[in-house]
């Protein structure tokens, strides 16, 4: 999946990136972290929908997220 496949939406979230090399499959980890952290409602349920829980889950002992998010997620999947 390439980000042309991505929603618009959630190409906001990599401002800095280069979106035409950003790959979902490639880049899981950075894209779940990324929408984990800066994400709203309507990306992290897109989020929800492209991958699933489990492999979130995993993917949370493996990212960086500032405190508050890691506190809140690791609460949520709780």
């Amino acid at each position: 999946m390439h980000t042309e496949s991505l929603p618009t939406f959630i190409t906001r979230y990599f401002w800095g990136d280069n979106i035409k090399e950003l790959d979902l499959v490639n880049h899981k980890k950075y894209i779940v972290q990324t929408l984990l952290e800066r994400g709203d409602q309507q990306a992290i349920t897109w989020l929800f929908s492209t991958i699933d829980r489990d492999t979130i889950q995993k993917l949370l002992k493996e990212i960086q997220l500032s405190k508050k998010s890691a506190n809140f997620w690791h609460i949520y999947f709780s």
